[in-house]
């Protein structure tokens, strides 16, 4: 019998999230749900999962730096990203139709992701905590003036009915997702082929710009950069970057050993295979 991987998540059953990761996964998995990122994080380090599975970016809200901070603060590395398209759903109880529904409870960004739709049919947007957990409430309201906008996971899980698919505004909306593991516990079978890197500069003029010079000299395309504040020193910030190659390549090695010399920190959060961009 093939024992399947405890993937941690942040949400309840149905989240984007773990759809996300069962398509990633395939069918040897186990989710396991948290209730915070920090839990996510908690599972993998006290071995309660195998791996976490965290979002770190929307091709609409931007940047999950709360993930970013985390995996900088904590002894797990990257060896995985994955990319999913975002497609909301309108889901209502079991006979509700579309022209009866007068209310849409999701997370705001959801709401925000589906205005177009909904002021066309004259739908009230209503802020919960989450996705996946207005579906849940829809499900126990069973009143058809009451609608979810969630994934089509939550239609099998909590019973309710897709009364619209694909309500989502922008058809480009996707979410990027690491997955994570204990640094001690890293496969040695994973092709490193993407570098995500976390490093503090020297506090001079061009002190940024002599560290992205190391990148450009060793042919190192950058595919993110980002600044972070630091909450114990305020008004300092660390960078987080991203390039196209792993951190054992012979261009790597070397920038990663310039860089070192050159800032105040540096902190390889992970090398892991380049995942293709869905859409």
């Amino acid at each position: 019998m093939t024992h399947k991987l405890n993937v941690a998540f942040q949400g309840i059953r149905g989240a984007y999230s773990e759809l996300s990761l069962r398509c990633h996964f395939k069918e040897a998995v186990e989710p396991v749900s948290c209730d915070s990122f920090d839990a996510v994080f908690a599972a993998v380090a006290e071995e309660r999962a195998d791996y976490g599975y965290i979002p770190v970016e929307n091709s609409i809200a931007g940047t999950v730096v709360e993930n970013y901070d985390l995996l900088l603060a904590s002894n797990t590395v990257v060896i995985g990203e994955a990319y999913m398209p975002i497609r909301h759903m309108l889901l209502g109880p079991p006979g509700a139709r579309l022209d009866q529904v007068t209310e849409a409870h999701s997370h705001p960004q959801a709401l925000s992701q589906c205005a177009a739709f909904l002021k066309k049919h004259n739908i009230r947007p209503m802020a919960t905590y989450d996705t996946a957990g207005a579906a849940k409430m829809v499900a126990e309201w069973q009143d058809p003036a009451k609608a979810a906008i969630a994934s089509e996971l939550c239609a099998d899980y909590y019973a309710v009915t897709i009364l619209e698919k694909d309500i989502q505004t922008n058809s480009t909306n996707t979410t990027r997702f690491f997955v994570i593991v204990r640094s001690d516990h890293r496969p040695g079978s994973v092709t490193a082929e993407k570098t995500t890197v976390a490093f503090k500069t020297r506090h001079y003029p061009g002190a940024l710009v002599d560290c992205l010079k190391i990148f450009q000299r060793h042919n190192l395309n950058l595919t993110k950069l980002e600044s972070r504040p630091i909450p114990e020193n305020p008004w300092e910030y660390v960078f987080y970057a991203a390039f196209e190659a792993g951190s054992d390549t012979p261009a790597a090695l070397q920038a990663l050993g310039e860089l070192a010399a050159q800032a105040l920190f540096v902190k390889v959060l992970g090398s892991y295979p380049k995942a293709s961009q869905c859409w």
